[in-house]
């Protein structure tokens, strides 16, 4: 879970330097040689390559990472391919096409969106599309459809306890806020009762965030789903707000009320949220940058700064 948005963190890698093997089987799957174009996408928290390319077929898009660049981001690949394969088909989701895996490279080629990132600053009517675009993400995916799917409570267990993690340090790093530092206890122990508030039955995103939507004439597409699980809907708001508001987009609590369901969220059950997704991003924050993403720490920061700030007001404190 990057679960971050702004300037792009990973170092991308252009169309033309991933290995021949890769651009062959994208050519197949397109429908037979070269593309006639092929436009390099950079942005976002990948540090493969991301294209699309103008084949005989139609345009594809694809995504394609290897070891090598990050160890980790070839099995969020296989799981992003396993997810895709088995939402519904409707214009709402990614079109899954086909999938390339050498053991080492792993890329995916799904239909090419007609579509487009969202403006910045957040224009409102934009804001109001995509979160109605998600509520009705969340009614189409309640019940989960997507067999083996884990719930949130399993998914994101080594993720979360980020407060209770440096509560149990003897000497907190560097670089923790004096307000955290007075309250690691109180939040240890909000941020305990997460997996509770997250319970539910609905198939989460659980990345939503600027770079992994498409606004289109019909209204928003959500891509990229390797981080899904399942579990209570307002979660994917909960993660998503600090990005808003850091992309020029109102605070939290006004997000939340611009959701369909926002008169009926209870500020105690959302607070453990909060605190959880908090302490996520304020713990991994402090820690060195992972291999091809040399940003991702500080924006981890941004972000954790607002849910912060988000969490005070909720509680008082």
């Amino acid at each position: 879970m990057t679960t971050s948005t702004g300037p792009a963190a990973g170092v991308h890698l252009p169309w033309a330097a991933v290995p021949a093997a890769v651009r062959s089987w994208a050519n197949r799957v397109g429908g037979g040689g070269a593309p006639a174009t092929a436009r390099d996408l950079p942005g976002g928290f990948s540090p493969g390559a991301t294209a699309v390319l103008d084949c005989p077929r139609g345009a594809i898009f694809v995504k394609a990472v290897g070891a090598g660049l990050n160890p980790e981001s070839p099995e969020l690949h296989r799981r992003e391919a396993v997810v895709s394969a088995s939402l519904p088909a409707s214009p709402q989701f990614p079109r899954l096409l086909d999938v390339y895996d050498d053991g080492d490279w792993v890329a995916l080629a799904f239909v090419a969106i007609d579509g487009r990132p969202p403006v910045h600053p957040w224009d409102l009517r934009e804001l109001r599309i995509a979160v109605r675009g998600l509520h009705e993400l969340h009614e189409a995916l309640t019940p989960n459809p997507v067999a083996g799917v884990e719930p949130a409570a399993e998914k994101l267990q080594s993720l979360f306890g980020g407060w209770a993690e440096l509560e149990a340090m003897v000497q907190p790093p560097a670089g923790l806020d004096e307000w955290s530092g007075r309250n690691l206890s109180r939040l240890a122990e909000l941020e305990s009762e997460w997996p509770g508030a997250l319970a539910g039955s609905t198939l989460l995103h659980c990345d939503v965030r600027s770079d992994n939507l498409l606004v289109t004439g019909a209204g928003v597409v959500f891509v990229d789903w390797p981080h899904a699980c399942v579990g209570a809907p307002v979660f994917d708001l909960v993660a998503w707000a600090p990005s808003v508001e850091l992309e020029g987009g109102p605070a939290p609590e006004e997000l939340l009320a611009l959701w369909a369901s926002g008169s009926a969220i209870d500020r105690d059950a959302v607070a453990p949220l909060v605190a959880a997704f908090g302490g996520f991003l304020v713990r991994h924050s402090l820690r060195p940058p992972p291999p091809g993403l040399p940003t991702l720490r500080a924006f981890q920061a941004a972000q954790g700064a607002v849910a912060l700030a988000w969490l005070r007001r909720l509680k008082g404190w």
